[in-house]
């Protein structure tokens, strides 16, 4: 009631020379949003230009919904952003692309189908998908647990200091990080043991191809190659950034290795294929390969205290395409199933970004992420991690 009473009290004031505020802000907005439509000579060189004035637009949409002079513009800003472009929207309806994400919140393991609808599987974190969406592996408490994308648990492993589980490409093996080691288990929960006795805590990445052939990190930040099965190393190398996130192309050619200072994209031997560092004053904040490895789509933030983020389609040879930059900081990027949506992020605005790599300036924003998973909580809601973004079309046979 409290509550209640305080909002309406709110809407109840009379603000200073509200029509000058509404013909003002309507101004502005339409300014940003017309120049943002000018027809671009050079598509690398205004692309940065463009997605930040839509920004600028999406952000005053931000600052003028909380005032009544706001609200009585919100929906012809709406409009106005609307060219060519999506609007923020309240909810998530569908997803852009086929397939399902996969997310961890406060609540537990969420899946999100293609149709916006989610089902909670329970109250397990670290969650990842198998091949082609037919089950999910995740951490509970105390255990490693695989279950269906209905919520039914197959099997349970129990492993107290369980973390980082990851499904290899055949589904027939998961990886997982067990008190400082490495350890694999049959797809079915069978044959558990120890591959490596020592890692860093960065999930390991299975390398498609023949075998069950695995990249792990060690605690010196050197990349081990090892047949899972056997324990024998197959290859190391050491990369110059420290790496917190690796990644495995589709094809098994190209290996991400990603830190604060930037990455490195390494070939199937572990020779350097190209490197880039993250700008002076910012740091990389997520980063994952794209285009069928050929690029990698990688968010960089200003340090100190107005921060500021971007997100950048990077490839060899300086290559560099801006495709979005906002305020506060970007905390994570998906790739869809198909390679062609980014999913950026953005828990400064609480908002989730679907981002169309053919056209960048294409954008699809969701608002309110934080309490679409958390039903029921009145107090301010996590935000959420989005695991994986699997699978074009319904689940198939293994």
């Amino acid at each position: 009631m409290r509550e209640e009473r305080l909002r309406q009290g709110l809407l109840g004031i009379s603000v200073p020379d509200e029509e000058g505020a509404r013909e003002r802000g309507r101004r502005l907005v339409e300014a940003a949003v017309t120049s943002a439509d000018l027809r671009p000579a050079s598509r690398s060189r205004r692309g940065g230009r463009r997605t930040a004035q839509v920004a600028v637009a999406l952000g005053l949409l931000a600052a003028l919904a909380i005032s009544p002079a706001g609200a009585a513009v919100r929906d012809w800003v709406g409009n106005a952003v609307d060219n060519g472009r999506q609007p923020s929207l309240p909810a998530l309806t569908s997803l852009p692309a086929p397939g399902s994400l996969l997310v961890d919140s406060a609540r537990g393991a969420w899946i999100v189908q293609e149709d916006g609808s989610k089902r909670l599987l329970g109250s397990y974190r670290q969650s990842t998908w198998s091949p082609r969406g037919l089950f999910v592996a995740a951490v509970g408490e105390g255990e490693l647990v695989a279950l269906d994308p209905e919520g039914e648990v197959h099997w349970t492993l129990p492993r107290p200091g369980a973390s980082d589980p990851a499904w290899s490409p055949d589904g027939y093996r998961i990886a997982y990080l067990d008190r400082g080691a490495l350890r694999v288990v049959a797809g079915d929960g069978t044959g558990d043991h120890q591959a490596w006795p020592r890692a860093a805590a960065v999930t390991p990445a299975w390398r498609p191809g023949a075998g069950h052939v695995l990249t792990l990190v060690d605690p010196a930040g050197v990349l081990r190659t090892i047949d899972a099965d056997s324990g024998v190393k197959v290859d190391s190398a050491r990369p110059v950034v420290n790496p917190a996130r690796i990644e495995w192309s589709r094809d098994g050619s190209r290996l991400l290795v990603a830190g604060k200072a930037g990455f490195e994209v390494l070939d199937r031997g572990g020779d350097l294929i190209w490197r880039r560092s993250a700008p002076p004053g910012t740091d990389l904040l997520a980063a994952a390969l794209a285009l069928g490895g050929e690029r990698v789509a990688a968010a960089v933030g200003s340090q100190g205290g107005r921060a500021r983020s971007e997100l950048l389609l990077l490839g060899p040879g300086g290559s560099q395409v801006p495709v979005f930059s906002g305020p506060g900081r970007f905390s994570g990027v998906s790739v869809s199933a198909a390679g062609r949506w980014l999913l950026l992020e953005w828990p400064t605005a609480d908002q989730w970004l679907f981002l169309d790599v053919a056209r960048p300036q294409r954008i699809v924003a969701v608002s309110n992420i934080s309490s679409q998973f958390a039903p029921g909580t009145t107090s301010p809601a996590a935000y959420p991690a989005v695991s994986g973004w699997c699978c074009e079309g319904p689940p198939a046979g293994r």
